[in-house]
């Protein structure tokens, strides 16, 4: 159902309008115990950067290394200038609230001034990873019924312009693009530079709600149409707190200077890269590419702190010679979005002289689960423990819950999970179980301590003889081979055991290829069991993954067949 309005006369607007009809299973009263509990904090993102701006004014807000060798920098005061010229600018256009903005553009300074700019003008923002092609953008526009789109004419072999028109006359809600380039002398109707706005007149901006919804994170699209995860400005600076509260904000740095690797078109830049940052008042250093051995060198250039992303980011710096370096400036990195190898944060904490916080979240949460300094280092081998004010359960295929150690589907809930899928009624109601709980379609354990572990995504649980393999913890036993770089688990059809065991591995430059007899030997001695060992080996040179690193098993599966 749509949320109704309260009876009881109040100074919050309700739910129904400020999610603008969307279908949504959160009731007034689990919102308002958010923020009677002081979960939602009644702020908006946007006055976070007032915040920074107004204490550290000159401080370094953004830095912009690009791969043509250029460095640009923005001060707060620069930042929040920018971001407010920037909501005039949609003003302008007729952008206001309910109205979605989407941005396509590579990890560039302008475009954290751009994202704050739309959730000023009290509109909607969405991101796409510049990589993307025609039909992930454009399943992501039409869902998003976006009115703006901005984006570079072109960004390395993609011609944004041109897919932009092809684009425009499939989704007519598409009434303007904005195109950050010098050249402007080929646009036509609907188009223009970003910097032709230049002069454009103020515009009165309209008071912002922070329950209304800003942001529409949509998922990889790994396994069919992205979904649109609806969040407000309290869902996402919730998440953006504990996490920093859960670590302890002196362990990312004073203050705090964090690489920007992963697209800030993804959810992990939006929310890690350029919201947190601000949050912590710190720079974000943002690099619109990732290649780890100038990745190293931007690193110890502009003296980097922290850092968010996948487990590969970190594979790669642990085989340069940062790992290892005593003068290393990491003190933080906080690795999610894909399985962590058990024993990585360990080595890595140890090579890099930094705290390794292995984490799990979702477009959907963000981040829920972390590990933290303020525990025993044996967390670092698991997803850490819940924040506060969140909950986590694991239950079996009746819904009933399991003892603590056991495996099976978790659900979790809390102040930092979506609204509902936009324009998804279905996908909504399939999400929740009664009582909030959101069905992460992941299964995993949680011991006594609280300590959540994962054991791999339901859907890409392998099932040999009856018998469910355990993915992770197989793939961290491969991890440890010393010839090999990366893994990737997948079954694969057999008519006679459902499925057998396939190990995609990425070996070391110059070391023999894996096969089934070496890689068994090695598992053997390692002690893991006979019935979990693969029965196939394929050694590819890389694994394939999305823009945000996550490994697309469902790409490997289609290669081994």
């Amino acid at each position: 159902m749509t949320i109704a309005s309260s009876d009881t006369p109040s100074a919050t607007p309700s739910l129904e309008s400020l999610i603008d009809g969307q279908f949504t299973l959160l009731d007034e009263a689990t919102a308002t115990r958010y923020r009677d509990e002081g979960w939602w904090e009644g702020r908006t993102i946007g006055s976070l950067l007032t915040a920074a701006a107004k204490t550290h004014p000159d401080r370094v807000a953004l830095v912009g290394r690009l791969s043509t060798g250029e460095r640009l920098t923005r001060t707060y005061a620069e930042f929040e200038s920018g971001a407010r010229h920037a909501a005039t600018v949609f003003a302008s256009l007729g952008v206001g609230p309910g109205d979605a903005v989407a941005i396509m553009l590579p990890n560039w300074v302008e475009y954290p001034e751009l994202m704050f700019g739309v959730l000023e003008a009290g509109a909607i923002y969405t991101g796409i990873p510049v990589a993307y092609g025609e039909l992930q953008t454009a399943a992501i526009l039409r869902r998003s019924k976006a009115k703006v789109l901005v984006i570079p004419r072109s960004w390395r072999s993609t011609h944004h312009l041109e897919l932009s028109r092809t684009l425009r006359a499939q989704i007519p809600t598409i009434e303007h693009v904005l195109v950050l380039d010098d050249d402007g002398s080929d646009l036509g109707d609907g188009e223009s530079l970003w910097r032709s706005h230049d002069d454009v007149a103020d515009h009165a901006l309209p008071e912002v709600d922070p329950g209304r919804i800003c942001y529409l994170g949509f998922t990889s699209g790994t396994t069919g149409e992205p979904k649109g995860a609806m969040h407000g400005h309290e869902s996402l600076i919730y998440s953006a707190r504990r996490q920093a509260e859960h670590v302890g904000p002196a362990v990312y740095g004073d203050p705090m200077v964090q690489l920007v690797a992963s697209p800030v078109g993804h959810h992990t830049g939006f929310i890690w890269g350029v919201v947190f940052t601000v949050l912590l008042k710190g720079t974000g250093v943002h690099v619109d590419r990732w290649d780890p051995k100038w990745g190293t060198q931007v690193i110890r250039d502009e003296g980097v702190t922290t850092f968010f992303g996948a487990p590969t980011f970190l594979q790669d710096m642990m085989r340069t010679d940062l790992a290892g370096d005593p003068d290393c400036p990491l003190t933080c990195l906080v690795i999610a979005g894909a399985p962590v190898p058990r024993t990585l944060p360990e080595r890595a904490s140890k090579a890099l002289g930094a705290y390794v916080s292995p984490a799990w979240g979702m477009t959907e949460c963000s981040i829920v689960t972390s590990c933290t300094p303020v525990q025993p280092d044996a967390i670092q081998r698991t997803d850490g423990s819940v924040f506060d004010g969140s909950e986590v359960r694991i239950i079996d295929e009746t819904g009933a819950d399991l003892p603590a150690g056991a495996v099976g589907e978790m659900v979790i809930r809390g102040p930092g999970f979506l609204y509902g899928y936009y324009d998804r009624r279905d996908a909504t109601e399939d999400a929740f179980l009664p009582g909030l709980w959101f069905r992460t379609g992941d299964q995993a354990s949680v011991d006594e301590a609280g300590w959540v572990s994962l054991k791999g995504r339901t859907k890409d649980i392998i099932i040999r003889g009856g018998e469910n393999i355990p993915v992770t913890d197989v793939e961290s036993v491969i991890f440890e081979h010393p010839d090999v770089v990366n893994v990737a688990l997948v079954g694969i059809p057999d008519e006679r055991l459902g499925e057998r065991i396939c190990a995609a591995v990425v070996v070391k430059d110059g070391r023999p290829e894996l096969d089934v007899a070496a890689l068994s030997e090695f598992l053997l001695s390692a002690g893991l069991s006979k019935h979990y060992l693969p029965e196939l080996v394929v050694v590819v040179p890389e694994l394939p993954t999305t823009p945000s690193g996550k490994i697309q098993k469902f790409k490997i599966k289609d290669m081994v067949g």
